[in-house]
């Protein structure tokens, strides 16, 4: 016994292709975090997609009731601006090898707070409800494995206030060049912050989105107005933390293509070859958008790392000091939009807009 233990909801499994699984959450001690892993073993040179188009949605639900409602895309992007410094890939992506990768459902500010905590004593049939498919990122994956531990306090028990529900409030495709595509937020809950994911397969997020605001539609309040998305994440350079994970992959004379969290039109990658005398270079633009295309001179495995911005094209927008919940945004009674313009391949592009709240006890 200890003040805090680790126990599994799931152990290390094969689920099989694709699917949706349901999992009782049996304990009665609070939870300050649950964390799924997905795992598979890469069959091709290339990737088809991200890896965590694998992972289509993760719940946590009471009844028909969503505590946490997220794409694997969305799931991860909250880490990365919840966790700084923290990795959720383990940043391998070579053939035969496994991809790995972390989901997490951060109940509180940090891991072990007191102050914000799922207790499901206070939910008459919590579960957590889990969708995957195999081969969406790798189109020949055959083998994969899912394991899912919850934090829990044991000995210490703390009296939370409530817990952080991170919920999509939309998602879809966005309207063409300079339509406003309009999300009314919920205002039942105080919100920490709000992230919006504007994705097109190998281009950078403001190509998608280029202006974001939100308003009162009662009041007419101005909470904030980004006219420019590109300059708005430059400035918050100065804010964000650099995502830097570790990056272990192939490159042949012919092009393979893969994919890193980072989104920004500068996001890149170092590489040295292992055991081998190789030059590599990126054959596209960039690495905008994620998306990395390499070319070596030798076949060779490469280790190195993955720098930039953006995770997973996504955007977060602060409501306050993140370690202050009385500092937040509360939208009760104040009919709160949020006004997001396309920009040249809006209606090419897809997304998704998140809320994270606190759910009160």
């Amino acid at each position: 016994m200890g003040n805090y233990r680790t126990d599994l909801i799931l152990a290390a499994k094969d689920m099989g292709a694709a699917g949706t699984e349901t999992f009782d959450i049996k304990f009665k001690k609070p939870i300050s975090r649950i964390e799924l892993t997905y795992k598979t073993t890469r069959a091709s040179l290339t990737m088809a997609a991200p890896a965590p188009a694998n992972i289509p949605k993760i719940e946590l639900i009471d009844g028909s009731k969503p505590l946490h409602s997220l794409t694997g895309y969305s799931n991860q992007a909250l880490a990365y601006y919840s966790r700084p410094g923290r990795i959720m890939d383990h940043g391998q992506h070579i053939m035969t090898q496994s991809e790995y990768d972390i989901y997490a459902i951060d109940f509180g500010r940090y891991l072990w707070d007191p102050l914000l905590a799922f207790d499901p004593t206070r939910f008459s049939n919590p579960q957590l409800k889990v969708t995957w498919d195999e081969d969406v990122a790798d189109t020949s994956v055959t083998a994969n494995a899912m394991e899912i531990t919850a934090e829990l306090f044991d000995e210490k028990l703390p009296s939370p206030i409530g817990f952080l529900s991170a919920r999509s409030i939309w998602s879809g495709n966005f309207l063409a060049d300079n339509s406003v595509n309009e999300v009314m937020l919920p205002e039942d809950e105080v919100i920490r912050q709000i992230l919006m994911r504007s994705h097109y397969d190998g281009y950078e997020p403001w190509y998608q989105i280029d202006i974001a605001k939100l308003d009162e539609a009662g009041s007419g309040a101005v909470i904030f107005d980004h006219t420019d998305l590109e300059l708005y994440y430059r400035r918050m350079k100065s804010r964000w933390p650099v995502i830097v994970i570790p990056l272990a992959t192939h490159a042949y004379a012919t092009a393979s293509v893969f994919y890193i969290p980072q989104s920004d039109y500068w996001a890149g990658i170092n590489l040295n070859p292992v055991a081998a005398t190789a030059e590599y270079y990126i054959t596209n633009a960039s690495a905008k958008g994620g998306k990395v295309s390499v070319i070596g001179s030798a076949d060779t495995n490469c280790v190195g790392e993955a720098h930039g911005f953006l995770p997973w094209s996504t955007w977060q927008f602060p409501m306050g000091n993140p370690n202050e919940p009385d500092d937040w945004y509360n939208p009760a009674g104040k009919k709160p939009r949020l006004r997001l313009t396309s920009n040249s391949a809006g209606v090419s592009g897809d997304g998704d807009v998140v809320v994270e709240t606190v759910h009160k006890y």
